[in-house]
């Protein structure tokens, strides 16, 4: 099985871990319980929705009646974003190239996650990114979904 084949199917958050440079933990953006789906499938496509569990839902169930912190709360706490893959094995590196994502500086721009599977597990750690004013480089750690039948 080719390491692209690996990736296929869909995958649960387990934990995420941001770090500085020097080591320093940092605050994740999705909370000490972050959830997320991650899904590969055998074309090449992909999709990503991470973020907090418990988010504190809009005082009215309307998208654009939300106020100004809900909002901001709400934009904080998720990430979501989908496109195509590619995966180069030399280096160890799955390439996510955006076409639709809620950070909108995303779009057209390809994510670089270094990636090692792990026993039933999947690792990805990020380059550095800006969050919350401080370059964070982030681990996040996922396990296979597993089919009712499987």
């Amino acid at each position: 099985m080719t390491e692209t084949e690996k990736f296929a199917g869909a995958w649960r958050l387990v934990s995420t871990e941001f770090r500085e440079d020097d080591g320093t933990l940092g605050e994740s953006p999705y909370g000490t319980e972050s959830q997320g789906l991650l899904m590969y499938d055998t074309q090449g496509n992909m999709s990503a929705q991470l973020g907090q569990a418990h988010r504190a839902p809009f005082a009215i169930a309307d998208r654009k009646a939300g106020s100004h912190e809900e909002l901001r709360a709400a934009f904080e706490s998720y990430q979501a974003y989908c496109g195509s893959y590619t995966v180069d094995e030399s280096e160890q590196v799955v390439a996510h190239k955006v076409t639709l994502s809620l950070l909108p500086n995303w779009v057209g721009k390809e994510q670089r996650r270094h990636y090692q599977f792990t026993d039933g597990g999947l690792v990805l750690r990020t380059p550095p990114m800006a969050i919350g004013g401080k370059s964070l480089n982030g681990k996040l750690v996922w396990e296979r979904i597993r089919q009712a039948h499987d």
